[in-house]
């Protein structure tokens, strides 16, 4: 639940948040490095449970590698968070995005604008893998148009202020999730690009159990469900860091060979769609956001089932 903007806390949040954006605005470009480290110090310090999260998360979607593989994993997650939350700071405080957009490289921008030609829109889904937030922007730049994303607004109504604002400067127009079927829908009967990320935790009445890494995961059904039921176009798209270049790839339609009308067709859909990201996330395994407690919600009657 959202909190009153006149809350003390809700104030001091914003405070330290604003304090941030200032510090990382007038910085030097040395001091980047700087702080990353110290933001990975505080990350790994601050939060003691989200490092045991990350360390069960990758057990269960490691469970073969050795202890120091994982060990080292994990000290490559923090290290690739914190270069990319300095980085989305530094974009955010200077509304500078040339940055990024000079270091990307984007691959088969010609399936979206195949897909668009349908004319009735088009999901783009991805996963909170590599640096998300440069998707919309991304997109935007190279096809001159808005990107509309789906997303959970942030507790703190302030700072979320400034994020919505900060997204719509960088050309996504954001639909929050709470009751967002109809603006989707609309948005796509006009041709629109809706911009969705479908890898995270979700109820049973949202969602539909899938495999992710070989465990059963709650997963949100949106995307299948307006695939088969309004026969929306489907682009898989992901980004990911090599070096300093960020390389935007966006995959081949979505083809689902099931029978739409088969009762399983959205959980057999689903799970495919979040196969597609399990693939990603093998291939830069330090770049996928394992702080989310992503197999929180367990099936009906297992033993692990959340109390």
């Amino acid at each position: 639940m959202r909190k009153e903007k006149g809350s003390c806390k809700i104030r001091l949040e914003h405070a330290l948040f604003s304090g941030v954006l200032a510090l990382v605005k007038h910085s030097p470009a040395w001091a980047l490095g700087l702080q990353r480290r110290i933001l990975v110090f505080f990350l790994k310090k601050g939060s003691p449970r989200h490092s045991r999260l990350i360390s069960r998360n990758l057990a269960l979607a490691f469970p073969a590698m050795s202890p120091a593989g994982r060990a080292e994993l994990k000290k490559n997650v923090y290290a690739h968070f914190g270069r990319i939350f300095v980085e989305i700071a530094r974009v955010f405080a200077r509304r500078e995005p040339r940055s990024i957009l000079e270091r990307t490289r984007v691959e088969h921008l010609e399936l979206l604008r195949q897909a668009l030609e349908k004319g009735r829109g088009v999901i783009v889904f991805s996963a909170h893998f590599g640096n998300w937030e440069w998707i919309p922007l991304i997109m935007s730049q190279r096809l001159g148009r808005e990107i509309h994303s789906v997303a959970r607004p942030m507790d703190n109504l302030l700072i979320e202020n400034k994020v919505r604002e900060f997204r719509t400067a960088m050309g996504s127009q954001v639909i929050y999730k709470h009751g967002s079927l109809r603006t989707i829908l609309k948005r796509l009967a006009a041709n629109g690009i809706v911009f969705l990320l479908i890898d995270q935790n979700t109820v049973p009445r949202e969602g539909v159990f899938v495999d992710f890494f070989a465990s059963p995961a709650a997963t949100i059904t949106t995307v299948a469900q307006l695939y088969l039921k309004k026969n929306i176009p489907v682009v898989p798209a992901f980004l990911h860091y090599e070096g300093e270049a960020i390389v935007f790839e966006i995959l081949p339609e979505v083809d689902f060979l099931g029978d739409p009308a088969r009762p399983d067709a959205v959980t057999g859909l689903t799970q495919e769609l979040t196969r597609r990201i399990e693939e990603q996330v093998r291939r830069f395994p330090e770049q996928w956001f394992w702080f989310h407690d992503r197999w929180k919600t367990r099936p009906q009657g297992d033993p692990h089932e959340s109390q």
